[in-house]
């Protein structure tokens, strides 16, 4: 018994051994004059005529396409895609460094997760294309954990089309599902322009939310500053739906129906004229959003002095500007929004204040133990 437990552990030691031998040999430097170049050494010279690129993994697929200077997530109703996103990636992969040269080894590919991404490897497939000509492709692998909690990471890849694997140095963090490429901010409309707020109910009921001369403080018209909201910060969370909003998903307004759900008629309006109308319905648990901005000159009203000094108020030029890009963008299109959204642009005025004479007392301290 004790011989062939002595040989059991012999055979995993050995066993251990090996693997830690191999994984040494995929991993360790080769001499080679490509250290340190660039992985893709002609690609930034091409980035401003790639159109189209193209995302693989075992988790998703899609296409990112480019019209004009926007770019599109093709498989998402063409939605728009986070410009930034797009562009940062692109620009990190052209300035990605090879640092080692590894494995040409396709049986050990899978130990650095540059199999690629037929029968559900691990990889993430990155092909990006011009006119449909492919100008490169990437095939990302594992990270190689070196300590660093931010900056350039280093990640084992190979060139699409290559059997020479590599390690490579650079922000090439690039996530796999097609939602997170997908441009979330709505609009951004700073609450320091906010001077009224009307949020209809179907039976017409309206609650009114002002600005009360002052930056970031906002009342009802009848009790100002002698307004109790129901949570203290109630009225300037109004007032900021619209700054850097961001949905949860969206979807066509063609072919969306509401069905028997009521709307709820939201509108924000702004010293400089702009006003952005919401229409928003609560069906199936999720608040559904459409929008449409206008520029109206009668609108228009001297803002606070703090306001003005903010610098967020536009001339009428720039809002009529701001108008026709936000319609652009939203006026296809119906947004899903979270509870905190949702509920700040379909609350009734009893959900926004509380009458004074109405509040609940403190109960008296009948410890003895007030402090004093």
């Amino acid at each position: 018994m004790i011989k062939k437990l002595n040989s059991l552990t012999i055979l995993a030691i050995v066993t251990g051994l090996m693997v830690v031998l191999m994984l040494l040999t995929i991993q360790r430097p080769n001499t080679t004059n490509d250290d340190y170049s660039l992985l893709f050494p002609n690609l930034f010279d091409k980035l401003s005529s790639i159109d189209t690129i193209k995302i693989k993994s075992n988790q998703d697929e899609f296409t990112l396409v480019k019209e004009g200077e926007d770019w599109f997530v093709k498989e998402r109703w063409h939605y728009l895609a986070n410009f930034n996103l797009v562009k940062r990636t692109l620009i990190d992969i052209s300035e990605a460094k090879i640092i080692e040269r590894k494995t040409a080894n396709p049986e050990q590919y899978a130990l650095l997760g540059v199999e690629g991404v037929e029968n559900d490897g691990e990889s993430i497939l990155i092909t990006m294309l011009t006119s449909d000509k492919e100008t490169a492709g990437l095939i990302l692998g594992n990270e190689r954990e070196v300590g660093q909690t931010q900056g350039a990471r280093r990640f084992y890849v190979r060139r699409a089309g290559e059997k020479r694997a590599w390690l490579a140095e650079g922000y090439l963090n690039i996530n796999p599902l097609m939602l997170n490429w997908v441009d979330t901010q709505v609009m951004n409309i700073a609450r320091e322009r906010i001077v009224q707020i009307n949020i209809i109910q179907p039976n017409g009921e309206t609650a009114t939310l002002i600005n009360l001369g002052k930056k970031d403080k906002f009342g009802t018209p009848e009790d100002r500053e002698k307004t109790i909201f129901t949570y203290e910060q109630l009225g300037y969370d109004i007032a900021g739906t619209l700054f850097q909003l961001q949905m949860e998903d969206v979807q066509p307004l063609k072919g969306f129906s509401r069905g028997d759900s009521e709307v709820v008629t939201a509108e924000f309006i702004s010293y400089d004229g702009l006003k952005v109308t919401a229409k928003t319905s609560f069906i199936d648990g999720f608040y559904y959003s459409t929008f449409r901005a206008e520029f109206d000159a009668s609108l228009i009203q001297t803002a606070p002095k703090d306001i003005v000094e903010s610098e967020m108020l536009k001339s009428p030029e720039q809002v009529q500007q701001e108008v026709e890009e936000i319609n652009k963008k939203v006026a296809k299109w119906v947004y899903r929004f979270g509870g905190f959204i949702g509920t700040n642009l379909m609350r009734a005025k009893a959900d926004m204040v509380t009458v004074r004479d109405k509040v609940i007392p403190m109960p008296p301290d009948v410890t003895g133990m007030s402090g004093n």
